[in-house]
């Protein structure tokens, strides 16, 4: 190849690369969200965990929220336990040059080919359930500028065991031409216990005058954790984000991570071999390939350089980093590790106590460590649990204005749930929550319902309709309330409450001064509302009214079935018992309803299923 064409060669095989490199460094990532225990959390496709902007006051994804939920909150409400995290690999290529991958917890990532994220559930509660499966995996796949292809399962489970956990299972591959050496691989971690720093002193580990964290490293089970102090001891009463207006402790976790596996690495050196904390703050330039060298990351990633390292006694906006290895990877070789995260700490019952819980927290360690015991336990038997929950049943919520009460039914899963690990172990009982705080708790139980007891059956089996029937009659007017429904096993073994309901339950909601909330409930309306009295079996109710307003129903063709003129400052609902104004029954089908009033107007449909 002449010189000519050699450049042409060389600029043609540039502008190719460049778009991919260029994009690698400014695209957008896609996430999924793992929501089904307690522990939520958002995983990137290029490495990095975490909200993509957990600050944003209009965002509500999580990052390692912990209690999780619900979807759609006031940002004051959420509990982050993390800022980011990512994916750190280092090593030396086959010339002796240093190589480092920086796929987070900023901004840089070294990616060049992205593969969509795939989400999987498997539900106790679905049809072809795997109980040797996550109940909830994404997979995420990607390839670095350096031929490493990194395949990572993150893995959650609802049940109590483990609700308090996400598996990360990694696997990096070196799909090069040459064997790599002296690899190191890491996660560095931004874990911040907690966004409540936000709410009770207007700062989240932004200045040096409100970090408050501690981090430790627990050789035992190679685990570091961090949890939330005060930046001052003039202020004791921020210790677990105290927020008086509530009575309550915030952020009443222990948050960490731990190598729950990893394949044998050279020379078979204790690992982690870098258990590193530092000040985040003034300290970020030294943690990203922006502000920093190759060589200066690559030495703190493989502990070289600890020059950085945080005293045990010093508060912190934490940066942290473990990692393991040496690692040799030839041409095709793979190799595995699995991290663990988790958050626990003392319940929302005892944080309710406020200040008088705060001697309590450091139990929230003990929490910890069982629950990432636990963790390596699962590991360790590949994944496979030996106990499997009966399923929480799908519950419909339905509040009664008129009784002033709310009604939770379901079907009927004692007769035919099957325990696919242990057949013997039958549903024994379901227990009825609530929560007239939030979506999140605390919840006190109201009834436990046991099916072969004869006095249960009588008193909450809905014969006509083949379902369980709970009329919760001891609210108050105007409360909002949260239920939930699980189940428990002949073992004594409990399902986690999936089936909250995210939006609070009124049974009677005070007028509004507008229609832009206005609902219909139940909608569909199928053979009967759900309220526990039969003379209301028809009854379909409009709420968030305005105190005066004029209701309209019509079917599809457009003729008037019903108008109701209302006029009452006590009550945003309003119930229509499906009678004509010509006192005559509706017909099943679709129909139009509006409401009319000097604050706006209001429309939508109503299905009728009979």
């Amino acid at each position: 190849m002449d010189s000519d064409s050699m450049k042409k060669y060389l600029l043609f095989a540039l502008f190719t690369v460049m778009p991919i490199l260029v994009t690698a460094q400014s695209r957008t990532a896609a996430f999924e969200i793992h929501n089904r225990g307690n522990l939520w959390e958002t995983v990137r496709d290029d490495g990095r965990l975490g909200a993509p902007d957990p600050n944003n006051r209009f965002e509500n994804y999580p990052s390692l929220d912990w209690p999780g939920g619900p979807t759609v909150m006031n940002k004051d409400d959420q509990r982050h336990y993390r800022v980011s995290a990512g994916l750190w690999i280092g090593g030396r290529r086959n010339d002796g040059t240093i190589f480092f991958v920086e796929n987070g917890p900023f901004q840089t990532v070294n990616v060049v080919n992205v593969q969509p994220l795939r989400k999987e559930t498997n539900y106790v509660e679905e049809p072809g359930f795997r109980p040797n499966e996550a109940e909830e995996t994404i997979t995420a796949e990607f390839t670095t500028n350096e031929n490493l292809r990194v395949i990572r399962k993150s893995r959650v489970w609802s049940y109590r065991t483990y609700t308090n956990t996400i598996f990360f299972e990694y696997l990096i591959k070196n799909e090069g031409g040459q064997s790599i050496s002296d690899v190191f691989i890491g996660f560095p971690n931004l874990l911040r216990p907690s966004y409540q720093d936000f709410v009770v002193h207007n700062g989240w580990g932004d200045d040096f005058n409100r970090v408050d964290d501690f981090v430790r490293f627990d050789p035992d089970i190679r685990m570091m954790y961090t949890w939330d102090d005060t930046p001052s001891f003039d202020l004791p009463s921020d210790v677990g984000n105290y927020l008086e207006s509530e009575g309550e402790l915030r952020t009443t976790g222990y948050a960490g991570y731990a190598i729950l596996h990893h394949d044998p690495v050279s020379g078979g050196s204790p690992q982690p071999v870098t258990a590193f904390y530092a000040q985040f703050l003034n300290n970020e330039r030294f943690f990203t390939q922006t502000s920093s060298s190759v060589t200066a990351l690559y030495n703190i990633l493989n502990g070289t350089d600890t020059s950085l390292q945080a005293p045990d006694n010093e508060r912190l906006a934490p940066f942290m980093l473990m990692s393991v290895g040496p690692y040799t990877i030839a041409p095709g070789e793979t190799v595995r590790i699995v991290v663990g995260e988790a958050v626990n700490g003392i319940t929302q019952q005892r944080a309710l106590l406020g200040l008088s819980a705060q001697a309590q927290l450091p139990a929230g360690l003990d929490s910890l460590r069982s629950t990432m015991n636990r963790a390596r336990t699962l590991v360790d038997n590949n994944f496979e649990v030996t106990s499997v929950p009966p399923p929480s049943p799908e519950i419909t919520v339905i509040p009664n204005p008129a009784e002033q009460s709310v009604s939770i039914y379901w079907d009927p899963i004692e007769d035919i749930w099957t325990n696919p690990l242990a057949p013997s172990a039958t549903l024994r009982d379901y227990r009825i929550y609530r929560s007239s705080r939030s979506f999140i708790g605390p919840y006190e139980i109201l009834a436990t319902i046991r099916p072969s007891r004869p006095i249960d059956f009588s008193r909450y089996y809905d014969a006509a309709n083949n379902r369980w029937l709970y009329n919760d009659a001891t609210i108050s007017l105007g409360g909002e309330y949260y239920y939930a429904v699980t189940s428990i096993d002949t073992r004594n073994v409990e399902s986690w409450m999936t089936n909250r309901n995210e939006e609070g339950i009124r049974a009677a909601r005070e007028p509004v001064d507008n229609t832009n909330t206005v609902r219909v409930f139940p909608n569909p309306f199928k053979l009967s509302s759900g309220f526990p009295n039969p003379n209301q079996a028809n009854d379909i109710v409009f709420t968030n009214l305005p105190a005066k307003c004029t209701i309209r129903v019509y079917t599809s063709s457009g003729e008037l079935v019903k108008e109701i003129s209302r006029d009452n400052p006590n009550s945003g609902e309003e119930v229509w018992n499906q009678l004509s104004d010509a006192r005559q029954r509706t017909a099943p089908g679709i129909y139009f309803w509006t409401v009319s009033s000097d604050v706006g107007t209001a429309t939508g449909t109503l299905l009728i299923v009979k």
